[in-house]
């Protein structure tokens, strides 16, 4: 028989498993328009771990600043550029979390859950998006979700339910292109070979 090419729905005795919980307790990154404030809880449903029924909201990051850039800027795999406008309109901004308690779905914790990788890949979102609702449902009331980057695996991200709001404390807020992330951004284009246009 052979192996289904698509990430499976969450099993239905997954309320009566036990999670595989992951504390976290160091700074936190996200990279967002300077327009707009760190603290933001989507309800758009156009996310990987968005609530599918739009209820509750969604707040994405990542444990390093280097898996953030992956994120944002390495989405378009047949783009070799990124204009200047795209980095001077964005900040990187550091949050510390009080202690977060997360499913991790980078390691054992996947298998538990009758779960794979796929979690951090499929696309379209409709069965991470249940997967999601699933886990944030669940009798434990993990404060979100850790996994790793679809755009770079060595990296981890985190996708925080807003329940958890209360336990996040903005450090700092800084322009991509301003003293302190230049020549940062810099070295990050050159590993990824990305021209600046």
């Amino acid at each position: 028989m052979a192996a289904s090419v698509t990430l499976p729905a969450p099993p239905a005795d997954l309320s009566s498993r036990k999670l595989p919980l992951v504390t976290l307790r160091s700074d936190l990154y996200r990279i967002h328009r300077s327009a707009h404030n760190w603290r933001y809880f989507g309800k758009t449903l156009s996310e990987r771990f968005d609530d599918p029924q739009g209820l509750y909201g969604m707040l994405y990051g990542a444990t390093s600043a280097e898996a953030a850039f992956a994120e944002v800027f390495l989405r378009h795999l047949s783009c070799m550029d990124i204009a200047e406008t795209d980095l001077t309109v964005r900040s990187m901004s550091t949050f510390g979390p009080e202690s977060l308690r997360c499913v991790d779905l980078t390691g054992p914790g996947l298998r538990r859950l009758s779960c794979d990788n796929r979690i951090a890949t499929e696309r379209p979102y409709r069965t991470t998006q249940q997967w999601s609702r699933a886990l944030h449902m669940h009798p434990q009331r993990p404060d979100g979700i850790v996994y790793r980057s679809r755009h770079n695996p060595r990296f981890r991200c985190v996708a925080l339910f807003d329940r958890c709001t209360g336990k996040l404390a903005g450090l700092k807020t800084e322009e991509m292109m301003g003293p302190v992330w230049r020549a940062w951004v810099a070295d990050q284009l050159l590993k990824y070979r990305i021209a600046m246009t």
